[in-house]
């Protein structure tokens, strides 16, 4: 695992294999990953269309598996402690040298929600309203990260921790390059939303449909 870093939004794979029952008490196919849970039908659609048709690989925690680890790292809340997120959905397709992907990570954010108040971040920062920030950026490959910090107050804990210690995700794409911003930031806020109501935020932040005009 590593900490979330709001430069590059690199985070842990935690890559869990889930098998499911039919009525008959036979095993059928795994049970779904992070990626339906987060993108639902209009968001797999939109990747695997993107995708050109390849088929795509998926793996990720369940979105079930990625609440239970969030509370275990709130759970006592430490200001001061390391955070890492959670890989809900990675989606991948091509050849083994030229594989594209498509990565969804939540978890609780290591730097505070003003964390671009006292020096300018990489990349850009836009306020969404008073609970949510997007934050775009490229790393040093080019590779487009789509970053989203919003104020997710989790019961038991201080009223300062929505602030200082909020939800982080971010989307990486390099399997939907030719895709817009507003649509990559517009799934991530879909996804985000999924998650917020999967965490029961107290403070029950508001995210928006849509990234800002």
């Amino acid at each position: 695992m590593k900490k979330t870093i709001a430069r590059s939004f690199i985070a842990t794979a935690l890559l869990l294999t889930v098998t499911s029952c039919g009525a008959d008490g036979k095993q059928t196919n795994p049970a779904t990953d992070g990626c339906a849970e987060l993108l639902g039908k209009s968001g797999m659609e939109w990747a695997q269309k993107e995708a050109g048709g390849e088929e795509l690989e998926r793996s990720g925690v369940s979105l079930h598996s990625a609440r239970e680890e969030y509370y275990r790292q709130m759970d006592p809340w430490d200001p001061e402690a390391s955070r890492w997120e959670s890989e809900l959905c990675t989606m991948s397709a091509g050849t083994p040298g030229d594989r594209k992907f498509l990565k969804l990570e939540f978890g609780p954010s290591s730097l505070p929600f003003d964390f671009d108040d006292k020096k300018k971040p990489d990349g850009v920062v836009t306020i969404t309203n008073e609970d949510v920030k997007l934050h775009v950026t490229k790393d040093f490959k080019g590779v487009t990260h789509f970053g989203i910090y919003v104020k997710c107050k989790i019961p038991g804990t201080s009223p300062r921790q929505g602030n200082i210690t909020p939800l982080a995700g971010v989307l990486t794409d390099t399997l939907t390059e030719g895709a817009s911003q507003t649509t990559h930031l517009t799934h991530l806020l879909h996804s985000t939303r999924v998650m917020v109501d999967s965490l029961g935020c107290e403070n029950n932040p508001s995210i928006p449909s849509h990234p800002p005009a």
